[in-house]
């Protein structure tokens, strides 16, 4: 009789601290996004395409977010050419309309070596603000460059 007191303590003791964990723990992210949360997501796409002989190249990134202003979107690509390696950035507001978007951002060669026909990878960044939050997402991703 005495075990099964002790197993039936056990088991409620269980559920109680389970139903304390599940009412007192942090919103989730679903939970955040379904109560009218700021959403930001952003995804670097393939291919590039060389500018002016490599002086930059526009990378195709995908942003979805419901940001009240603006969104600022950053991009960075590093690539390897020759025995040197190329490096750029460029960024641009996006005005964020609760849907999908395909930007275009052009993103030009730091001093020193252009870009060229190959694979790079780049790093996306999104940072933006509802009423009553701020957020960022990253994105990274191997991509080729064309012409």
């Amino acid at each position: 009789m005495s075990i099964s007191r002790t197993k039936a303590a056990v088991v409620g003791i269980a559920l109680a601290g389970g139903a304390a964990l599940a009412l007192f723990s942090p919103a989730s992210a679903a939970l955040g996004f379904l109560s009218g949360g700021l959403h930001l997501d952003v995804t670097v796409q393939s291919p590039a395409t060389l500018v002016a002989r490599g002086a930059a190249i526009d990378v195709p990134v995908d942003v979805d977010c419901n940001a009240t202003s603006n969104a600022f979107v950053n991009v960075g690509v590093t690539e390897r050419v020759g025995s040197q390696t190329a490096t750029g950035s460029g960024s641009v507001q996006a005005g964020c309309n609760g849907g999908h978007q395909r930007l275009l951002i052009r993103v030009t060669a730091g001093p020193g070596k252009a870009f060229a026909k190959g694979t790079a990878v780049a790093n996306a960044n999104i940072f933006g603000c509802n009423n009553t939050t701020c957020g960022s997402e990253s994105s990274s991703a191997t991509i080729q460059i064309q012409r």
